[in-house]
C-alpha cells in the first residue's frame, strides 16, 4: 500500500512527479536514486571522537563535540546509525536530533533515498525554506499518486549525462524523511544549504542559537546528500563555536579532514572548475566564521549577522 508522510498537507502533484525524460536542468530535472538499494551500506558515516583516535595534531575539546554524521542513508539506513549510535559510549543515553542539510528536494522511494537534481543539485535555489518544503512535499504527492516512477537514474548515470537510461518503478510507498524517525524517537531539523555553496547568513544564525540552545543530553547527527561538503562545514562550525579558544582555524579543519570522508575544506579545486569560485566563498565564510567563534570567547554576544555587518574583513590574526 502506498503511503506518504507529509508536514504540510493539501498541495498540488508538482509537474516533475513522473517525467520520462530529463536534461538535469531547472525546466527538467532528473530523480535519481541515491541509494541503489533499499539496504545498503551507509557511506562518509563518522562521529567526532573519532578525530582522537585519528589526527595526530591538536585534539583539544574534541571530548564537548557530541556529534555524527554521514552521506543520505536508505531508509532502512537510519536503524543501522541508530545502532552504531548504541556502541558510542557518549551517544546511547542522549536525545539524538538529526539535521538534514539539504537544500534540494529529496525523499524515499520504495526505501530508495531519491533526489530530483539538475545539474549542481541547486534545484531549490534562491527559493526561501517554507518555498523549498512545500516544492518537496508537492513533488512526493506526485510520486505518491502515481502507479509508476519512469526514468529513475542511477548516480552513475545521472554523472555520466545517460539521461535516458534509467529505470521504470512502481511505486508502493513514498516517505518524507522525518517519518523514519518516529520509531526511533528521534527529532529532526531542516537547515537547508545550497550544494557547493557557503551558507546563507539566516541558516548560520540557526545553526549558532541550535547549539547555544542545545540541552547536554543531546547528541547531533548531521548529513547532506553525500556527506562531504556540507556535512563537514557544519561539524567545522560546530567545531569552531565550542573550540575555537583552544585550537586554530587550521588545525580544525585538519582534524575535520581526518576522519571519513577525509574531505579537506581548504581544498577549493576540484573535480569541476565550474565550482570553484564558490568553494573560494566557502572557504573565506570559514575563515569569517572562525573570527567570530573566537571573539565569542572574548565576550561578543551578537549574532552572526550582527557581527559580518560589522566585519567586513577577517582579522587575519584571529587565525592562528
Amino acid at each position: 500500500m502506498k503511503y506518504l508522510f507529509l508536514a504540510v498537507l493539501g498541495f498540488q502533484s508538482a509537474v516533475f512527479a513522473g517525467a520520462e525524460v530529463c536534461e538535469a536542468t531547472l525546466e527538467k530535472p532528473c530523480i535519481v536514486q541515491d541509494s541503489s538499494q533499499a539496504s545498503q551500506p551507509i557511506t562518509a558515516l563518522r562521529d567526532l571522537q573519532m578525530i582522537s583516535d585519528w589526527y595526530p595534531g591538536n585534539t583539544r575539546g574534541i571530548e564537548v563535540l557530541h556529534a555524527s554524521a554521514s552521506a543520505q542513508p536508505s531508509a532502512s539506513g537510519w536503524m543501522d546509525i541508530a545502532h552504531y549510535l548504541a556502541t558510542l559510549a557518549d551517544a546511547a543515553d542522549k536525545q539524538v536530533l538529526v539535521l538534514d542539510l539539504r537544500q534540494e528536494i529529496h525523499g524515499y522511494l520504495n526505501g530508495s533515498a531519491i533526489t530530483l537534481s539538475d545539474r549542481f543539485n541547486w534545484i531549490n535555489l534562491g527559493k526561501t525554506a517554507t518555498e523549498g518544503a512545500l516544492a518537496e512535499v508537492q513533488w512526493l504527492e506526485g510520486l505518491a499518486s502515481s502507479e509508476v516512477v519512469e526514468n529513475v537514474l542511477s548516480v552513475r548515470q545521472f554523472r555520466r549525462h545517460e539521461f535516458d537510461a534509467g529505470v521504470s518503478v512502481s511505486v508502493e510507498r513514498v516517505q518524507q524523511e522525518p517519518e523514519l524517525f518516529l520509531p526511533l524517537n528521534w527529532r529532526a531539523l531542516r537547515l537547508p544549504v545550497t550544494d557547493h555553496r557557503a551558507p546563507l547568513d539566516e541558516t548560520v544564525d540557526r545553526f549558532v542559537s541550535l547549539v547555544d540552545s542545545l540541552p547536554e543530553n543531546t547528541w547531533l547527527h548531521l548529513h547532506c546528500r553525500g556527506g562531504k561538503g556540507r556535512t563537514t562545514t557544519f561539524l567545522a562550525l560546530l567545531d569552531m563555536l565550542k573550540n575555537a579558544d583552544k585550537a586554530s582555524f587550521e588545525d580544525i579543519i585538519e582534524r575535520q579532514a581526518s576522519i571519513p570522508p577525509f574531505y579537506d575544506l581548504s581544498q577549493i579545486v576540484r573535480e569541476n572548475p565550474e565550482l570553484t569560485p564558490w568553494y573560494y566563498e566557502r572557504l573565506r565564510f570559514l575563515q569569517r566564521f572562525y573570527a567570530f567563534a573566537h571573539e565569542r570567547f572574548e565576550g561578543y554576544e551578537g549574532s552572526w549577522t550582527a557581527w559580518k555587518r560589522s566585519h567586513p574583513e577577517v582579522n587575519a590574526e584571529k587565525l592562528t
